[in-house]
């Protein structure tokens, strides 16, 4: 049986029910959870992981995580991690091949189905783990990866057994369609010189922001301060991408996985995402055979992040996951 849609204002409620219980999960002393590097195989090369697991928890039930569109998943995903931990699941964080301390040749390029792979081989690497619960597995995406999640549970229903998809990314022409006419010349002529390196050449790079508002990969209101904010002080970021997504992101629809996802799927959008069409989102929860629909009212893309937002979806996840990982 589908699970009813929030109405915006019933999620709007539960939201403030939700935020007051997380509340007292923040004033609480955070466990202290170790933390293992981690080699996954992924394809002919290796992506660069960790696992943290909670104290005093025998083989735990377990997340898997990865971040959106050129972001390393130590970028604004250790909050969610925290507060997983705290609730008793080890969680697993990974990045793609050719992103952070991963292999892979070219650097940086952004490919949905090729992300999608490595989730696969996420998956299938923890799942064999002897110090967690593999039948007790959930994995958890935000904007690109949001929609990478749903495929990756398609191509794994016996092994995925709940979902987290957060502002996610789930219809390429869609979002394509809302990069701005005035820089689609700039960046096709970026795209067509990648397109056409040789194997073994330097891709030819996109920013991913643009703070003067020239010919970058993700533009929106939001997009420069919200993205940001994301890299932990301190660290420098690699701020581009291979140009070349420009060829294949307008043809990823994991809006079409989503009738094949099995596990219980936890969807959570923003009402104002100024990258990812709404109504896209709401079609796809609504194809979910076991979706649960949340829609933030005012939030834009980045609103999860941080602030009583994060406070609210964070506690609204944390639940999902208890219901359905917990025994």
């Amino acid at each position: 049986m589908r699970t009813p849609l929030f109405p915006r204002r019933v999620a709007a409620a539960a939201g403030i029910v939700l935020l007051s219980l997380s509340s007292g999960l923040a004033c609480a002393q955070p466990a202290a959870a170790s933390v293992q590097a981690l080699s996954i195989p992924c394809g002919n090369t290796t992506c660069d992981a960790e696992i943290r697991r909670p104290p005093g928890v025998a083989r735990p039930p377990v997340i898997v995580m990865a971040h959106g569109f050129g972001a390393l998943r130590d970028w604004g995903l250790t909050p969610f991690a925290d507060r997983f931990v705290q609730a008793g699941f080890a969680v697993v964080r990974f990045d793609y091949r050719g992103f952070g301390r991963s292999g892979g040749q070219p650097r940086r390029v952004v490919d949905g189905p090729a992300h999608v792979d490595d989730w696969v081989s996420a998956i299938d690497a923890v799942a064999a783990r002897s110090d967690v619960d593999g039948t007790r597995l959930g994995i958890w995406g935000s904007s690109y990866s949001g929609g990478q999640v749903l495929v990756a549970a398609s191509r794994r229903p016996q092994v995925v057994k709940a979902v987290s998809s957060q502002v996610p990314f789930v219809h390429g022409l869609s979002s394509a369609l809302r990069y701005p006419i005035r820089h689609q010349p700039a960046a096709m002529w970026m795209a067509i010189r990648d397109a056409v390196r040789g194997d073994g050449e330097e891709p030819v790079y996109m920013p991913i922001i643009s703070a003067d508002r020239s010919t970058a990969a993700l533009i929106c209101d939001e997009c420069v301060e919200g993205y940001s904010k994301l890299v932990p002080k301190g660290q420098e970021a690699e701020n581009k991408v291979a140009a070349r997504f420009l060829f294949s992101l307008p043809f990823f629809y994991p809006i079409d996985s989503a009738p094949k996802v099995q596990a219980p799927t936890l969807v959570i959008a923003a009402e104002r995402d100024g990258l990812i069409p709404i109504q896209k989102v709401r079609d796809t929860a609504k194809a979910l055979p076991r979706g649960e629909y949340v829609e933030l009212p005012g939030a834009h893309h980045f609103s999860p992040y941080q602030g009583p937002v994060f406070e609210q979806v964070v506690a609204r996840q944390t639940a999902f996951f208890r219901q359905h990982l917990a025994r």
